[in-house]
């Protein structure tokens, strides 16, 4: 029987429903048939009792009552149930499960009909619990005290122990090492009955669930949850890392961790978890951050002279272009060559030129005076100058300030054609950046000022400043 579907809830709407007149033999072959753990007995669409799973353990010795009694007389009537508006309420159902140990509330509408049923197993369905169940381990909820059978038993005896310890399931473990290897269930019996087995003969090895899918005592809760789901089964074996049987883990033992009492011993282990996590990660964030600030600072900077390096100049230039053709300010570069530099790096050798280049660097660092200007080695021997709203008269100022630095330097250079020291050309772009023309454009023109100079004599400069509409 099937109504129509109840949102947000954990009410079953799909449950076997069925006249209080029909045969024991017949609900269990409709409850194997359909997978059902329960049949609720309906009579003109008032409830009059339940029959479940358990029920059909508890008979199973006795195939007399199977075969001749009817759920009029064998099912439960006195039946705990629950109001449609009080299904909303997650730790209410948990208690009435845990309180009155039972794994069926029918639930009825303001007519006293039924309209559905709410188990373990639709509540967890319905939970989101992660928060919750990571948290906590198996060891701490399972049930160690686990009723066991042998691969020899018949499924009478097996039954005959469910019946007798009211459990849902006997563990089949190995007869020599106690390791477990099946598993034999309630709802195994209904199916057994529906298939006319013989109880007596037939040995729980030859029906029993295996391999069977096992926990650690140390894994999570929401990790048995999700395997919970992955299988759709109401319960997991928990062994030992070394095989032994530790335990078994049920849907009504989850429910439990939804009492409240639970809940803030979990919540406090959790928060208790967080607040160590957060220092943590804060700690890791800190390193993390200083580590970045490091390989940004390494990804941008020049090894041995300690400037900015290609990249970083050609990112600045290109951040600078487009900011200042907002602004509608110029936009000035320097290329710089050392002069002579491959001489003296043969007569002075290369950790000479390494020291050398260093020294340029800082006097080009000096000789410049605005902070948002950059100062960066190009490649080799050549540097460059970015002036940001700069315009050429700043810019030619700024060269004469770069020669006048290096004259300072006074580093001997006994192979320059020029004189006795090191000595550097320049040459100087400026230009009001439009969308019309491009970085590229102006590196290319300082670059040939620069080789102007070059041929000029060296230990000059050459300025120019380019017309916003130059197809240069």
């Amino acid at each position: 029987m099937i109504f129509q579907e109840i949102p947000d809830t954990p009410i079953q709407t799909s449950f076997l429903a069925l006249p209080p007149s029909t045969s024991i033999k017949k609900a269990i072959g409709m409850m194997a048939e359909v997978r059902a753990s329960c049949a609720i007995i309906i009579e003109n669409q008032k409830l009059l009792g339940i029959f479940t799973e358990r029920d059909v353990v508890r008979i199973t010795t006795n195939s007399s009552l199977i075969e001749t009694l009817t759920l009029a007389e064998l099912m439960t009537k006195e039946v705990i149930t629950l109001k449609l508006s009080d299904t909303k309420d997650i730790f209410t159902l948990s208690r009435l499960f845990s309180r009155n140990r039972i794994r069926h509330l029918p639930v009825l509408d303001e007519q006293n009909q039924v309209v559905g049923v709410v188990t373990p197993h639709s509540i967890r369905n319905l939970l989101k619990p992660e928060y919750l169940l990571r948290y906590v381990r198996v060891m701490e909820v399972m049930s160690q005290q686990v009723i066991y059978g042998l691969p020899s038993d018949s499924i009478l005896v097996v039954a005959q122990q469910m019946a007798i310890h009211r459990v849902s399931c006997i563990v089949i473990v190995d007869p020599q090492t106690l390791f477990p290897i099946g598993i034999l269930t309630e709802r195994d019996v209904v199916k057994f009955h529906h298939l006319n087995l013989d109880f007596t003969q037939v040995p729980a090895q030859d029906v029993m669930s295996t391999p069977l899918s096992t926990m650690c005592p140390h894994d999570s809760l929401w990790s048995v949850h999700q395997r919970m789901q992955d299988l759709n089964v109401r319960r997991l074996v928990i062994k030992q890392p070394t095989g032994e049987l530790a335990g078994i883990v049920t849907q009504t033992q989850m429910l439990k961790m939804l009492d409240p009492t639970e809940m803030y011993h979990v919540m406090a282990q959790m928060q208790e978890i967080i607040d160590r996590q957060t220092n943590e990660l804060q700690q890791l964030n800190q390193r993390l951050q200083l580590a970045n600030g490091e390989l940004e600072k390494l990804s941008t900077m020049d090894e041995l002279t300690q400037i900015e390096n290609r990249r970083r100049f050609n990112e600045f230039l290109a951040h600078e272009w487009k900011r200042l053709e907002y602004l509608g300010k110029p936009l000035s570069l320097i290329m710089c060559d050392i002069d002579h530099f491959k001489s003296y790096n043969d007569t002075y050798g290369h950790l000479a030129g390494d020291e050398c280049l260093v020294k340029i660097a800082k006097s080009l660092r000096e000789a410049t005076r605005q902070t948002s200007d950059l100062v960066a080695r190009y490649g080799g021997e050549e540097f460059v100058v970015v002036l940001s709203n700069t315009n050429s008269d700043g810019a030619e100022r700024v060269a004469q300030n770069i020669l006048t630095q290096i004259q300072t330097l006074q580093i001997p250079h006994a192979s320059s054609e020029i004189m006795g020291f090191v000595t550097i050309s320049l040459g100087v772009a400026t230009v009001i950046p439009k969308q019309s023309s491009s970085p590229a454009m102006l590196l290319q023109v300082a670059d040939e000022l620069l080789y102007q100079s070059k041929r000029q004599g060296r230990n000059t400069y050459n300025c120019k400043l380019i017309a916003t509409n130059s197809s240069i």
